[in-house]
């Protein structure tokens, strides 16, 4: 039907509203003078979110699996295939840590950011005390968004670093328009219910902010202005 909207359709138009806020904010992490400095503490924020991803998916996979709602099964199957994919990207992490001159050991080493704990706690608090779809909302956020491919140039000639530091960016520049296709098909073709889509736009919008917070931490105290 011509003009149908979809769970997909209405939560694509809704982060679109709020992405280029976030891309503003994160943009600024890296526009003072110690470029590589900044980059390194990207990299131990963004290990500190990445090692939670498969655990978080894995959660989301059990939940789905004891549910017996008409979406169960499609979750099911989404959980297990991102899980396939997602596993092993914390090590691209460290990798590009040790490759921009970082000890990797400081990465398992280091607690993370309150703000870090703040986003990815409140995903386990809606999975496992509303429903697993909730996770969507979050996914959403971090696939639909990926880095630009020219990033990973950009910060190479500002550092000095070599290529093999920049896996994580090019590796999700990559990847995550593929993982963001597999979760639009699932969001406009999936049986979710209202209070099911209100449930992961509430998730998306937890994360749009706790993405905020994690960034605003990162940029340099004369930078930061208001929220993203």
């Amino acid at each position: 039907m011509a003009g149908r909207t979809t769970t997909g359709t209405r939560l694509r138009a809704l982060l679109d509203l709020l992405a280029p806020g976030l891309a503003r904010a994160s943009g600024r992490m890296f526009c003072g003078d110690r470029v590589r400095e900044a980059y390194l503490s990207w990299l131990e924020v963004s290990y500190s979110m990445t090692r939670a991803t498969v655990p978080l998916l894995r959660a989301a996979l059990q939940e789905s699996e004891r549910r017996t709602d008409p979406v169960a099964p499609a979750l099911a199957s989404y959980y297990t295939a991102q899980i396939k994919d997602e596993s092993g990207h914390s090590s691209w992490v460290m990798s590009d840590y040790a490759a921009a001159g970082g000890t990797p050991r400081n990465l398992r080493e280091r607690l993370a950011a309150p703000a870090v704990a703040r986003l990815v706690g409140a995903q386990y608090y809606w999975l496992r005390h509303e429903h697993p779809i909730a996770l969507l909302g979050h996914m959403a956020v971090l696939e639909w968004y990926p880095p630009a491919g020219e990033l990973a140039r950009s910060l190479a000639g500002r550092t000095g670093l070599p290529g093999t530091a920049f896996r994580t960016i090019t590796g999700h520049a990559l990847l995550d328009a593929h993982h963001g296709d597999r979760l639009a098909r699932l969001l406009d073709t999936g049986p979710i219910s209202r209070r099911q889509e209100s449930l992961l736009t509430r998730s998306a919008l937890t994360s749009v902010h706790g993405l905020g917070d994690v960034v605003r931490e990162l940029v340099p105290r004369a930078e930061r202005s208001d929220r993203p």
